[in-house]
């Protein structure tokens, strides 16, 4: 990751009445994990969001909220549960809902994750979405631009200003990284990328100077949230759909004692195919005129194996962070 140059965070406490420059922060708003970078480091927390009632009490001492992955987050009158507390009080996964509605808080978040000073500057926030072309995704974003932000995290007062937000199609910047790193090996014409998040499977194509073929670009309601329900349906654990996700990425495949792992696997390659008959049939018109899919996102690693071996494949090394870590570096 390109640090020296992209990100320049005033390292020592500044003195009184300096104010410090962050030159660009990058904001993955996920629908199981959200994520920001400053360049030097990336932040991550589960993405639950819910009103905090007024008789709830946060224990600020608490290893959650000391590792920076439970937030209380006021804005204004309102006050908001966020990340792993939030999830443990029964808050909807963020898939369920309208996602984008929770942007500010999320964000407020990642910012104190990230360790920002209670006041500082932000030259330029980069934010990706599933449909670049739909207000409804962009408004939230392009609302942060132009103003200073007040709201508390723990406790803690800030005020951040945020000059200008840019918004990018999700898996644009990770397919100009990997064209960079050599990882498609032929950019001279049109590769895709596939980006498996919790919420959806987004497949685009992307020519060699960056021109997204919007006329076969699909976003699938299709990512592990659909896997999560199915499994959810099979053994009875409707309503925890963001703990299976969770335990699918972890590894552990048991939520409320219930191991699901024989579900998993009956299932998996059925989600797989799914995914790969959609975007094939999108496709199809021009399916010998692209050379190859990058695969990113957190789901990734799981659809990664039904893959192996086929030139046409190509999944990138820490693929959750991948296209977070290339919309930062890249100018």
């Amino acid at each position: 990751m390109e640090t020296a140059t992209e990100v320049k965070v005033q390292s020592s406490k500044p003195s009184k009445g300096v104010v410090p420059v962050i030159d660009r922060i990058s904001f993955d708003l996920g629908n199981r994990v959200n994520a920001l970078t400053d360049g030097d480091k990336i932040v991550h927390f589960p993405s639950y969001s819910d009103r905090l009632s007024a008789k709830q009490d946060l224990d600020f001492g608490l290893p959650d909220f000391v590792e920076r992955r439970s937030f209380r987050v006021d804005i204004g009158a309102q006050s908001f549960k966020v990340g792993a507390i939030a999830g443990l009080l029964t808050a909807k996964p963020t898939f369920s809902g309208d996602k984008w509605a929770k942007a500010k808080e999320f964000l407020f978040a990642g910012l104190a994750a990230l360790g920002i000073e209670e006041n500082a500057h932000i030259k330029e926030l980069r934010c990706s979405v599933p449909d670049d072309q739909d207000l409804a995704q962009r408004t939230p974003f392009e609302l942060l631009a132009n103003t200073a932000h007040q709201f508390k995290i723990n406790g803690h007062e800030y005020t951040v200003q945020i000059d200008a937000v840019q918004i990018a199609a999700e898996g644009k910047f990770a397919w100009l990284q990997a064209c960079r790193d050599g990882l498609l090996m032929y950019p001279q014409y049109l590769n895709g990328v596939l980006d498996l998040g919790g919420g959806t499977a987004i497949a685009r194509l992307i020519a060699p100077d960056g021109t997204i073929a919007r006329d076969f670009e699909k976003v699938l309601q299709g990512g592990t949230s659909q896997l999560a329900a199915q499994i959810a349906a099979e053994c009875s654990l409707t309503g925890v759909e963001g703990q299976i996700m969770d335990a699918i990425a972890d590894g552990t495949f048991c939520v409320h004692a219930i191991n699901f792992k024989n579900i998993y696997d009956a299932l998996l390659p059925e989600w797989v195919e799914g995914i790969r008959a959609e975007m094939n049939k999108a496709w199809k018109p021009i399916q010998d005129q692209y050379a190859q899919i990058l695969i990113v996102g957190g789901s990734a690693p799981i659809f990664a194996p039904f893959v192996d071996g086929n030139p046409r494949y190509v999944v990138a090394p820490n693929p959750q962070f991948y296209g977070l870590e290339a919309m930062q570096s890249n100018g």
